[in-house]
């Protein structure tokens, strides 16, 4: 039996022939040719066509496989060659395409070690083509990208989770496949050699997670899915992630000044810089670590964690907004209901507590302050529960260089999900805006550093019944959110959006509300 690549062989060796018959019967002169050079001529012209023939994809019978542009949002035909072929995955390359990585090395790599380590923490992918694959094409991505631009480094198309509609602007390829960049990325190895592998487990999560968003028709927050991605980077084998690390901190101030002060995790919204955009990745990484190595005592245990999150718990709710993952986390191993609370939003708060105070290096848990449900001060000791749940080694970057302080002036923005590390001794009694419950400070021995954060998903939590049980639920503030990872289109001729790292798609509105805040030093002498 013809395999594809074969099939495509013999077409294209007959392409050949025919047009070299054709020019044998054609004497294809220009005004600046001589006659005895018409053969030449010939033979140039026939090479000429098959190049422009050859790269020409078919996507309908020939085997070539449809792609989306990410600007213009429309799908086109990249014509392919199969580069490496096992049990698992095929690996295809762009025809023409020179890509100076070993795909073969890749792709056995993946098929050895992403692909079982991904699906014992996160499940069995879809099989919509029933071949038992997945297929990953590497092709010079159509996303704008110019010299020292942000690129899209892959992506997950959920078109092709859907039967293909001939005549649309989107089109389908009905299978499994994740679209990794081949130029850009490729340059990047020379820095990280293992961003390729890296960003193929980071897409692999996106494609296994989608059908039970769709199952469940959900749309899981932003952070959530990436952090869950970038997670899975370091499951493969491919981490931690220092480059998210260093750009949370701070380190990389080319990047990333002031690290992740005053970045809300929770809303990845319109008007987002490129530079926020790094910071939102880098914290939704961190946090999402944190919840990771925190929920089991063993890698199978936490593997149960994230296989939850995505699949849904023993009551069936999916990790698809920040309550919904702390209902899966109040599920795991690890998980003390005394340390780190029965409610989702007192779960939420005390994690995210520890997060950032361990994040800043203000360790002083037993002094906790925070606004109670009447944002009066209330006094708490979290040094019990910072003893169980403290960072591990995948963070050791954190601990030894923790985040530093605030370097911005004027006006600060203070939103959910978001914190500033000042230097001082920061006195919850003194904040002078507006009050939320939640809001809290741990300082450093000494008092020598204090960390403000807003530790709540959503300023109005009401009850709400799931399932047959109490849960919360919270109330979308108005904000416009457009930074998704993966959306069914508002139209049936728009279709879903893919996953890429920075691409920006309309979306509802998701939880945010942010206050002024007013600098320490003007309220207590500190030195911000």
């Amino acid at each position: 039996m013809l395999n594809k690549s074969k099939i495509k062989s013999i077409r294209n060796y007959f392409l050949l022939s025919f047009i070299t018959l054709w020019l044998s019967f054609c004497n294809i002169n220009t005004p600046f040719s001589r006659k005895e050079s018409s053969n030449d001529n010939n033979l140039l012209l026939g090479v000429v066509l098959y190049t422009a023939l050859a790269n020409n994809g078919n996507c309908e019978t020939g085997g070539d496989i449809w792609a989306r542009n990410i600007q213009t949002q429309n799908s086109y035909c990249v014509p392919v060659e199969l580069v490496a072929s096992y049990a698992k995955v095929d690996v295809y390359k762009q025809r023409g395409l020179s890509v100076n990585y070993n795909l073969q090395t890749f792709g056995k790599e993946f098929n050895d070690t992403t692909y079982p380590k991904l699906i014992s923490t996160f499940g069995e992918p879809s099989d919509v083509d029933k071949n038992g694959k997945i297929k990953i094409l590497v092709l010079d991505i159509r996303d704008g990208a110019t010299a020292n631009s942000s690129y899209v480094a892959g992506f997950f198309d959920p078109v092709n989770y859907f039967a293909d509609q001939p005549g649309t602007n989107l089109r389908s390829n009905y299978s499994e496949i994740l679209y990794m960049d081949g130029k850009e990325l490729i340059d990047a190895l020379v820095r990280d050699p293992t961003a390729f592998s890296s960003t193929a487990a980071h897409e692999f999560q996106h494609l296994i997670r989608y059908p039970y968003m769709v199952a469940t028709r959900a749309t899981d927050d932003s952070w959530i899915n990436e952090g869950t991605s970038e997670v899975a980077s370091d499951i493969a084998g491919y981490g931690p992630q220092k480059y998210r690390i260093d750009c949370f901190r701070g380190a990389d101030s080319t990047r990333c000044p002031n690290g992740v002060n005053g970045v809300s995790f929770l809303n990845w919204s319109a008007g987002t810089t490129s530079s926020v955009i790094l910071k939102q990745y880098a914290f939704a990484y961190a946090f999402m670590r944190y919840l990771y190595d925190i929920s089991g005592n063993t890698e199978a245990e936490k593997n149960e964690f994230f296989r939850k999150s995505v699949q849904g718990n023993s009551i069936g709710i999916r990790a698809g907004s920040a309550s919904q993952l702390m209902s899966v986390f109040r599920e795991s191993a690890r998980f003390n209901t005394t340390l780190l609370g029965s409610l989702n939003s007192d779960t939420f708060f005390r994690t995210f507590t520890l997060f950032m105070g361990q994040s800043a290096g203000t360790l002083n848990f037993a002094g906790v302050e925070r606004f109670d449900a009447s944002t009066n001060v209330e006094a708490l000791d979290l040094s019990t529960a910072y003893a169980a749940y403290p960072f591990e080694s995948t963070l050791n970057d954190i601990v030894a260089g923790p985040l530093g302080v605030n370097t911005a002036t004027g006006t600060l923005s203070f939103a959910q999900g978001s914190g500033y590390a000042f230097t001082g001794n920061y006195n919850l009694a003194s904040y002078s805006s507006t009050r939320y419950p939640n809001m809290t400070t741990v300082k450093s021995a000494g008092n020598t550093k204090s960390v403000l954060a807003w530790a709540a998903y959503s300023t109005n939590v009401n009850a709400s019944v799931k399932n047959g049980i109490t849960t919360t639920s919270t109330k979308s503030e108005e904000a416009e959110n457009r930074y998704k990872s993966v959306i069914l289109g508002d139209t049936i001729t728009e279709g879903p959006l893919p996953v890429c790292g920075t691409q920006f798609i309309n979306d509802e509105p998701h939880i945010y509300e942010s206050i002024p805040l007013e600098q320490p030093s003007s309220k207590n002498g500190n030195t911000p």
